[in-house]
């Protein structure tokens, strides 16, 4: 078999991420009640689900942890946005 003389030219399209709404502040009731159990919410994106499963157990362990939680799951929420916009919404509104 020959082969061919013509190199693979790889066509790559930019991603063009757009900001997510604006994140409520840590003092946020819903914050809380996602990590207690109390709000339940299907995530779009499967590690937000996980996340927010596994702080809900180490809250379980000792809820005076919960302000350290809400900080991790907000800076996770901050750090992802651009994939959680619509989760946001539904939570927060």
């Amino acid at each position: 078999m020959a082969e061919s003389s013509r190199p693979y030219v790889r066509h790559l399209t930019p991603i063009v991420l757009t900001p997510g709404p604006e994140l409520p502040p840590d003092e946020h009731p819903v914050w809380a009640k996602l990590i207690a159990g109390h709000a339940t919410h299907e995530f779009s994106y499967p590690a937000a689900g996980m996340l927010v499963f596994n702080l809900n157990l180490q809250w379980r362990r000792d809820p005076s942890k919960l302000p350290l939680l809400i900080k991790q799951v907000r800076a996770f929420f901050q750090k992802y946005q651009h994939l959680l916009g619509g989760d946001v919404q539904k939570l927060f509104s």
